[in-house]
């Protein structure tokens, strides 16, 4: 009954959102190829698939410039991606749902193949783009027949095969901020049943932020990639194609603007007077693309594999095969505090070595049944350093923020007390060092059949088993000699003593003096205040603040394995009907699944009643989706009605010392989709695609308070309070509304010559960024214009001239509480206006 009422409330909103293109589509249209897809592990086409998927050609990447995926997103309204703090740190989201940044034992939910293989990490799907046949980005959960991670959907990128004719490509770019851009393939044969193609580009970019302190520039590009491809087709039903590549990504990035300077920012970093340091303290008047870093921020990236498909047609049945292994490591060097003082620093090192193996065997040609079966096996060993270390003005900063706590000197009184030498709180050089490794093997055995029961009506039905298997171990060294203190035990200790004239604090004297260790344990949990001054109260505890490490516990342990297992059944139901030639239907209702996540890092904090910090469960994910798709000779419109569910999505938030990774009980989406294509006349074509998401979380009765800012009620703001409940709030960072358009205008000015005018936009509504920063800080509305005009000759050369982001403008892609500087906030913006020149030529 929930799912009903929520896709006629939506339906109705469909009609107001969609009546333009509806209408438009209705004259006719007719095209000489048609679009061919691979969503459901065979070729169909586009109009004929009943799935919601998005198809994006080689041609429409050239005409847009688009370089990346980041590119891609803005031709696709329901697709999102953030890139933070490096290069490696990249967040694919489709439908609003999607994570995996941030932490290398944390998978994302949207599965990215390229050529079939699955890429386990962003980090191995950022570099440029190969020689593009075509992108498809399969909306919703794709468990029953991709295997791993798609639980909320896919993104599935094939490259052009080698040729048995010569051809190839040769381009050079030119644009703002000193882009030079260099591209080069080449394809053709080496005997007449063997054929090869290779390629490479190399892209270079100055940075567009500047570093106030010393004048350098962040957000720079500086990669390179090389591939081989050789297809053998030794007879006319059997092929064999073997991939190899090479990337490598070595870039100054990323900066982090301050969106509010709070009192710890302004005065113990900006201070002029010591104990404050006097650094410099970039303004957060303007937004401007400017940061105040002492540190030399960097990241490299490298990823290389090779991959065999193997494709073999039986006549009746086609047997697939496609074996892959994978290396991806990257280093990176982050000034984790984001100012101009040397407080804390984070060096990681990450690496992942990859194997799959997908064996697939389905019917071909005209059948009543169709039927396809198949298995994926994955092994992948990851090993992750993450340090926190701090700097030399730590001590100088904490000095500093004690003095705003109205108690200067509290630090060395506090060491005294303790009978800790001077200067072990925050000295240069300590912090919290971890080291972690993680064994994954996982496999999924899936089938599908189709039922033709007439020649409009086809059931199907998909199912798989899926099992994964995370080894882990642990091994964490906090020398933070703060962090390390038990405050209320120490609390405890001195307030017995003093209560029992000197007793020693031990359990036989607890047993002794039991009315003193009942008062001494009130006193120790009690922070000082003007109704509860010393000695009624711990005065230790004014330093909790400053424990910005949570107690660390390797594993396995005496308590802990380190091993995470789970297994899931997953299955697709779908009914399609071909209403008449150019219009059909499909009903479709889908499980989900995503093993679980862990926490690979020295925020990992140990597992509470909570479970916050550890791991996170699976997701589980539940879809009903009806579209229909119409096909007429002028255009084509799409559209997805759609109730998605995510059962434990996990959630992984930074609250300013760390992060909080959760799962989120219940969260869902309802919402539509329209893709449509009208072709008024022979030059002219236009796109319109929107989405509407309504997210919410269903039920989340202990989300963690520190993830929320401004949505938590009052009682997150009890002492001692961790947790609320959550339900009902509708999850930040998802837009209501995404548009993505775009008109193309082609006029042949001679027998020779071809002008091309394209334009797209791209514009999500206002919405709260994340949880935890409160709206009014950081809002992000896109509007996103992007124009290119190319001119083609008939022998292959191009000119073409191109502008990214033409209104420039600016918006914030992700933000959070500044690390360590409470009442700060810090985000990153997206590029500004970028435009050049491209100079091709195809042969």
């Amino acid at each position: 009954m929930k799912v009903t009422k929520g896709l006629v409330k939506i339906t109705g909103r469909l009609l107001c959102g969609a009546a333009a293109g509806a209408i438009a589509s209705t004259a006719a249209f007719a095209q000489d190829d048609e679009i061919i897809v691979t969503a459901s592990k065979r070729e169909q086409t586009l109009q004929e698939v009943p799935i919601a998927v998005s198809v994006v050609d080689d041609r429409a990447i050239e005409q847009s410039n688009v370089q990346d995926l980041f590119d891609l997103q803005t031709m696709v309204p329901s697709l999102r991606i953030s890139q933070l703090q490096n290069s490696s740190q990249s967040n694919f989201i489709i439908r609003g749902f999607g994570n995996g940044a941030n932490n290398p034992g944390i998978e994302s939910s949207v599965g990215v193949f390229i050529d079939g293989v699955y890429r386990s990490r962003s980090a191995a799907a950022i570099a440029d783009l190969p020689v593009l046949e075509r992108v498809e980005i399969l909306r919703g959960p794709q468990s029953t027949l991709f295997g791993k991670n798609v639980s909320a959907g896919a993104i599935s990128i094939t490259t052009k095969k080698p040729e048995f004719e010569w051809g190839g490509a040769v381009e050079a770019s030119y644009g703002r901020f000193e882009e030079v851009i260099f591209k080069g393939s080449l394809t053709g044969p080496i005997s007449d049943k063997l054929a090869f193609r290779i390629s490479g580009s190399t892209n270079n970019r100055e940075g567009f932020y500047t570093n106030i302190v010393d004048g350098s520039k962040l957000n720079e590009r500086d990669r390179w990639s090389v591939r081989a491809d050789l297809l053998f087709e030794p007879t006319d039903n059997l092929s064999f194609r073997v991939i190899g590549d090479y990337n490598k990504i070595d870039e100054v990035c990323c900066g982090a603007i301050q969106l509010i300077n709070g009192p710890a920012t302004l005065f113990a970093i900006g201070g002029p007077n010591p104990p404050f340091l006097g650094k410099a303290v970039d303004s957060d008047a303007d937004r401007a693309y400017s940061v105040a870093f002492d540190e030399k921020v960097s990241n490299q990236l490298t990823g290389k594999g090779i991959s065999g498909q193997m494709d073999w047609d039986w006549g009746g049945a086609a047997l697939t095969s496609i074996t892959a292994y994978r290396e991806q490591s990257d280093t990176s060097q982050t000034d984790a505090d984001f100012s101009a003082a040397a407080i804390i620093t984070n060096p990681q090192a990450r690496s992942f070595e990859t194997f799959t193996q997908e064996i697939r065997l389905a019917s071909t040609g005209d059948n009543t049944l169709d039927w396809l079966i198949g298995g994926f096996y994955f092994s992948e060993d990851v090993t992750s350093s993450r340090d926190v270390i701090f700097g030399p003005d730590a001590r100088g900063y904490t000095d500093g923020l004690t003095q705003l706590l109205g108690a200067p000197g509290a630090l060395g009184a506090t060491e005294a007390a303790l009978g800790l030498p001077a200067g072990s709180f925050f000295a240069n050089g300590t912090g919290v060092f971890g080291d972690y490794q993680m064994d994954n093997t996982s496999f999924s055995i899936f089938g599908q059949l189709d039922l033709h029961l007439t020649e409009r009506l086809t059931l199907s039905g998909g199912i798989a088993y899926l099992d994964d298997k995370k080894e882990v171990i642990a091994n964490s060294v906090l020398t933070d000699v703060l962090s390390n203190l038990n405050l209320v035990q120490i609390g405890l200790a001195g307030a017995f003593q003093a209560l029992t004239g000197g007793q020693a604090p031990t359990p036989a004297n607890f047993a002794l003096f039991p009315a003193q260790f009942a008062q001494a344990t009130a006193i120790s949990t009690t922070p000082c205040s003007a109704t509860n001054p010393p000695p009624a109260c711990n005065q230790l505890l004014a330093l909790t603040p400053l424990q910005f490490f949570d107690p660390q516990v390797s594993y396995p342990n005496a308590n802990e394995t380190g091993v995470f297992e789970g297994d899931k059944v997953t299955y697709t139901l779908r009914a399609a009907y071909d209403v008449n030639d150019w219009l059909n239907a499909y009903f479709t209702y889908a499980k989900g699944w995503k093993a679980s996540a862990v926490n690979l890092s020295s925020d990992s904090s140990p597992p509470d009643a909570l479970g916050f910090g550890r791991a996170a469960g699976p997701e589980d994910v539940k879809l009903f989706e009806f579209g229909f798709k119409a096909k007429f000779d002028q255009g084509y419109i799409n559209v997805a009605l759609f109730d998605q569910t995510i059962k434990g999505f996990q959630s992984n938030i930074f609250n300013g010392t760390g992060f909080v990774l959760a799962n989120a009980g219940e969260q869902s989406v309802r919402g539509f989709e329209v893709e449509s294509l009208w072709q008024p006349a022979e030059p002219l074509v236009a796109t319109f695609g929107v989405t509407y998401l309504d997210p919410e979380y269903d039920s989340f009765p202990n989300a963690p308070c520190a993830s929320f800012v401004g949505a938590a009620p009052a009682a997150c703001q009890v002492p001692g309070a961790t947790t609320f409940d959550a339900s009902g709030i509708r999850p930040a960072g998802i837009s209501k509304w995404s548009i993505a358009t775009s008109l193309t205008y082609t006029q042949p000015l001679s027998e020779t010559l071809e002008m091309y005018l394209r334009g797209e936009f791209d514009w999500q509504s206002n919405v709260q960024a994340i949880e935890n920063v409160p709206a009014a800080i950081a809002s992000r509305e896109v509007q996103n214009l992007n124009l290119s005009l190319g001119f083609n000759w008939e022998n292959g050369f191009e000119i073409q001239g191109w502008m990214r982001n033409a209104l420039n403008d600016k918006y914030i892609i992700q933000a959070f509480p500044s690390v360590a500087q409470q009442g700060s906030f810090s985000g990153y913006l997206n590029e500004p206006r970028t435009y050049g020149v491209t100079v091709r030529k195809k042969f």
